[in-house]
């Protein structure tokens, strides 16, 4: 979630400089930090299954939406 709508985080690049071939790691890494910070009482969370993680993470999408989108400067906040 970037910027009030979802988006593709690209793969990470090795220490070596090659790219890994696809994005899954650092996605699911994100949906299961956002779900550990915004749920009380979760599974343990190194036991949750892809599955899981998708479930909890679609439960706060649009509030995710919500937050993370654009919001114009306020006067107070320049």
């Amino acid at each position: 979630m970037r910027g009030g709508e979802d988006r593709k985080i690209p793969p990470r690049i090795r220490p070596d400089g090659t790219r890994e071939r696809h994005a899954l790691f650092p996605v699911y890494s994100e949906m299961l930090q956002q779900i550990c910070r915004s749920y009380g009482s979760l599974p343990n969370p190194r036991s949750m299954t892809m599955t899981e993680i998708r479930f909890f993470y679609n439960g706060m999408r649009a509030e995710l939406h919500e937050a993370t989108k654009p919001r114009k400067p306020t006067k107070a906040g320049k």
